[in-house]
């Protein structure tokens, strides 16, 4: 589906916890091939996204950015995060900027090597009574200028407020309207028509992707016909949010394009919390072939509706966050995003700062630092590093040698690339390991002296016929690349 994707030990304690996350990390650009990792980056202004293409996505080797929905949106009070996913019209004008802002930013993306995915909302229109949208459109529930009137929606007559209640019944599911947002007839001529005219929309500006929102509540053969309406290819990947009891299953979406594990975070949290290593090693057993598959520890949904049951940067675990994350982008499974927001201060709803103009604030100041409440996770320095491991080791995209205590400790090696150690436990580890790696010297690369830019570092690691003993700290991870050059002493 997709075609490229196929010691001091690094230690996370609280002294690390100090850093300043708003420091930018100086990476230079390296050949980095192919590109493996994309990223979340929820509710970013364009202008902030394509600096940030420039300075470090790109440099980083990252492979694309998945931007928040670009059409004209609802205004409502105290401006929530999801009035994004309510669409007045498919004009290019939202709080993260106008259509020439966004042209700007997918052309400098994709100058540094990042393409661009549109978070794409094709199941509904908007949930509130009527109003005005970002750019000043008229809206009621059913009626959105000359866009859709009442005929072009679903009036399921269930429930006595057309919302769906049994989420186990298809009919409900995909003709009813979830939380009351008025919901597009898309087996419709018309519906189909209008929603291929926004992607090609976004596709003539450049667009390489799109997520599609609440896709499970789409009939996949009406998410078949609105792609076969499109001027050219794309990346698809659907938002399935899978219950093995409802009537919904991820084969039936395949043929339209890879699905979100949505699981998959659950199952990484479930691991590092509850010290499963058994787990971690069957993360992908419930899913889709790895080649369809999008995974994520966490994402907007998920950091707010599961805050103890998911790891992330805004929970209370945030060593077996930084962790686990470690583990998502060494494990050989699915097509890997990271994540990256804002503090919302355990307000569901909390949106992102303003200006008196409603647009979103910058992001980056004059420094290029994160401005506060942006968390900028993505920024960590343990990132740049695993990105590289990820493409490096694409072509070993597969385990040798698994290791485990049974509970807080594991390892494993890609092939003959590379080697992952991780202790999340509350004390030190020391172990030899069995790896799949020739003799030789290796750079840890979480280790505060290797140089990303050039793949060196001053103290490396010695593997001797295959075998490697290494003091681990708790809470720590080290990780062995086969691309790396000591220069100096070695141990």
């Amino acid at each position: 589906m997709f075609a490229n994707f196929s010691s001091r030990v690094f230690c996370l304690s609280v002294m690390l916890f100090t850093l300043h996350l708003a420091v930018l990390i100086p990476v230079q650009t390296m050949a980095f091939s192919p590109r493996t990792v994309a990223i979340q980056m929820f509710e970013w202004p364009w202008q902030d996204i394509a600096r940030e293409c420039e300075i470090y996505l790109g440099p980083s080797g990252f492979s694309a950015v998945q931007v928040s929905p670009p059409h004209e949106h609802v205004m409502w009070e105290n401006h929530p995060w999801w009035e994004r996913y309510q669409v007045v019209s498919y004009n290019l004008i939202s709080r993260s900027g106008n259509e020439a802002q966004f042209i700007d930013m997918v052309k400098r993306c994709h100058a540094v090597g990042i393409d661009i995915y549109v978070d794409a909302v094709l199941n509904h229109t908007t949930g509130l009574p009527g109003g005005r949208g970002f750019g000043d459109s008229d809206f009621s529930h059913y009626a959105y200028s000359s866009i859709f009137g009442y005929s072009d929606f679903h009036h399921c007559g269930r429930n006595g407020n057309d919302d769906i209640q049994n989420f186990n019944d298809r009919y409900e599911l995909q003709n009813c309207e979830l939380l009351d947002l008025a919901d597009l007839k898309t087996e419709s001529d018309k519906v189909r028509n209008t929603l291929a005219s926004y992607l090609n929309h976004l596709l003539d500006l450049g667009v390489n992707g799109f997520r599609l929102d609440a896709a499970k509540h789409i009939p996949a053969e009406d998410l078949l016909a609105i792609k076969g309406k499109l001027k050219r290819s794309a990346y698809f990947y659907e938002e399935i949010i899978y219950d093995s009891r409802g009537p919904v299953q991820y084969s039936e979406y395949l043929p339209v394009g890879d699905v979100m594990a949505y699981n998959y975070g659950f199952i990484l949290a479930s691991g590092f919390l509850g010290k499963n290593t058994y787990a971690l090693y069957h993360v992908g057993d419930s899913f889709p072939a790895s080649d369809n598959s999008v995974v994520f520890l966490t994402n907007h949904d998920l950091e707010r509706e599961n805050p103890d049951s998911i790891l992330s940067f805004n929970s209370s675990n945030q060593p077996l966050y930084r962790l686990a994350q470690i583990f998502m982008l060494a494990w050989p499974f699915g097509y890997p995003f990271l994540y990256s927001g804002y503090d919302f201060h355990s307000n569901f709803n909390l949106g992102p700062p303003l200006s008196s103009d409603n647009s979103t604030t910058p992001i980056l100041d004059g420094n290029n630092q994160c401005r506060s409440p942006w968390t900028c996770e993505h920024r960590l320095p343990e990132i740049p590093p695993m990105v590289d491991f990820r493409n490096q080791t694409n072509n070993s995209f597969h385990i040798n040698n698994w290791w485990s205590n049974g509970y807080d400790a594991l390892a494993f090696t890609r092939g003959t690339n590379g080697f992952i150690s991780i202790n999340f436990s509350n004390h030190q580890i020391q172990q030899e390991f069995l790896t799949s790696l020739d003799d030789g010297n290796y750079c840890n690369i979480l280790d505060e002296n290797y140089n990303l830019k050039n793949r060196t570092c001053d103290l490396g690691y010695r593997v001797q016929n295959g075998r490697i003993r290494i003091t681990m700290p708790a809470l720590s991870a080290f990780v062995l690349l086969k691309q790396t050059t000591i220069i100096n002493s070695r141990r």
